[in-house]
């Protein structure tokens, strides 16, 4: 297994679901086999032997299978005769108990059937069912999980990803997204909805953020074989390398798995930073297994961590680097990026780019500045021999020119405000920035324009 989450074979929607009800995507036979009490003993017997044999977390085990029992011995599951009822219902007490998204058990016969004809190796060996025809087909619908690729304002690469798929079928549309960045100055992988997948995707792209030489990723501890296995960023990847390049991850509670697997260890190596959410905690890895009767329980086999320093982000998570919810988190790492990019200097044209974009994109992320109503005041009156009028109505300042309109100023900073015209890209409208003398009057307001240009407006006599 090559993944933090299992595949089911049968159906690319396993990829999503540690954080959706197990068993929604499996297309089970029309009559399922009903339950009596024996056989729901024999499956939870099975359950527990495979706890005990392969759970990557045994201190644990007792308690689960305690609970497990005490559920039998209150007659919980003495009416459950549907075989999917009872799927469901096992992995509601197991996830409780264990506080794993890996942890869970689904209906799913045919999967029994594949793994019964072909037994997977030890987890280590990373082995997966092949996929079916009908499963490549999704992934080639899908993209691959590549959703959207673009270059933003700034020059700001972003890609959305909404899964770590198999690097096996996804290489080829991994690497033309990576190289549609490749002249970027900055990237923002967004991570918000993705549930995880496979560990060789995570690699991969991992490797285009380092140089050839190998840096040292997570370390697998797997159980099952009682082998700490070591994966290392790749010495040769497809196209340009970004190893300089500023790079933004976005997070949310539904980025799991490889997604925080990603996260974590981009953000441990102080090779990214993360903006959005803390996420959802999933750092195991698990294997499925046919426990009969249709039914397939994965267990986690295997945990990842950070070699220097053992820590992982199982049931904790990924904390963000700069907290946002995840609707606005694209906005924030926007801006965090342009702004980063303006501290860094990169000639004098360039500069002024930068920090005029980067003072609008955090508006737009964060909204306008406070300012006190007693300073709004003092920017009121007449500018420009009365052909300007700066006017304050319900704590909101108006600017009046020679347009004859009225328009809304935002604060951009408590002495720039951006005078508001749709007529115009929201990068093309002008600015006011509000002059004091020594003594703290308002002596001029000088108009901005984009390209550096000031235009000063004196204040008129009261």
């Amino acid at each position: 297994m090559n993944k933090h989450i299992s595949r089911l074979p049968f159906c690319f929607l396993a990829l999503i679901l540690i954080l959706a009800e197990p068993g929604r995507c499996q297309t089970p036979p029309a009559a399922p086999p009903s339950l009596d009490a024996k056989v729901r003993q024999q499956l939870i017997e099975n359950i527990v032997r495979e706890l005990r044999s392969k759970y990557v977390a045994p201190e644990k085990v007792k308690s689960i299978e305690s609970n497990l029992r005490a559920h039998v011995q209150s007659g919980d599951y003495d009416k459950i005769v549907d075989v999917r009822e009872f799927a469901s219902t096992l992995t509601q007490h197991l996830r409780a108990d264990a506080k794993d998204l890996h942890l869970f058990v689904t209906y799913d016969p045919a999967l029994e059937s594949a793994l019964l004809k072909h037994p997977l190796a030890p987890s280590v060996d990373l082995q997966e069912l092949p996929p079916t025809p009908e499963q490549l087909a999704r992934l080639r619908q899908s993209n691959y999980g590549f959703h959207k690729v673009e270059v933003m304002r700034g020059n700001v690469g972003y890609l959305e990803l909404r899964g770590f798929n198999d690097l096996n079928y996804s290489k080829d549309t991994a690497a033309a997204a990576m190289n549609f960045l490749a002249n970027t100055d900055a990237v923002i992988i967004d991570l918000r909805d993705n549930p995880g997948g496979f560990i060789n995707l995570e690699i991969f792209l991992a490797s285009y953020f380092y140089g050839v030489d190998p840096v040292e990723w997570l370390s697998r501890y797997h159980r099952d074989s009682d082998v700490t296995a070591r994966d290392w960023t790749l010495r040769e990847v497809p196209g340009k390398r970004l190893q300089t390049t500023d790079l933004y991850i976005l997070t949310s509670k539904r980025t799991g798995s490889a997604a925080e697997g990603f996260s974590f260890m981009l953000q441990q190596r102080k090779r990214a930073r993360i903006v959005g959410e803390n996420t959802s905690g999933a750092g195991y890895g698990n294997r499925e297994t046919a426990i009969g009767h249709g039914l397939i329980f994965y267990v986690s086999v295997f945990r990842q961590f950070d070699p220097r320093t053992g820590r992982g982000w199982q049931e904790v998570g990924v904390q963000p680097d700069v907290a946002a919810p995840a609707e606005q988190a694209l906005k924030v790492a926007h801006a965090e990026a342009v702004r980063g990019l303006a501290g860094k200097g990169s000639g004098e044209a360039r500069q002024q780019q930068l920090l005029w974009l980067a003072q609008l994109l955090e508006f737009e992320a964060y909204g306008a500045k406070p300012v006190t109503n007693a300073v709004l005041e003092s920017y009121t009156g007449k500018y420009y021999g009365g052909q300007i009028t700066i006017s304050l109505e319900t704590g909101q300042l108006y600017f009046l020119g020679a347009s004859g309109v009225k328009r809304k100023l935002h604060a951009l900073a408590v002495d720039t405000f951006l005078v508001e015209d749709s007529s115009v890209s929201p990068e093309s409208q002008a600015r006011l920035r509000f002059v004091k003398d020594a003594a703290g009057k308002v002596t001029k307001l000088d108009l901005l324009v984009s390209d550096g240009r000031s235009f000063p407006r004196v204040k008129d006599p009261e």
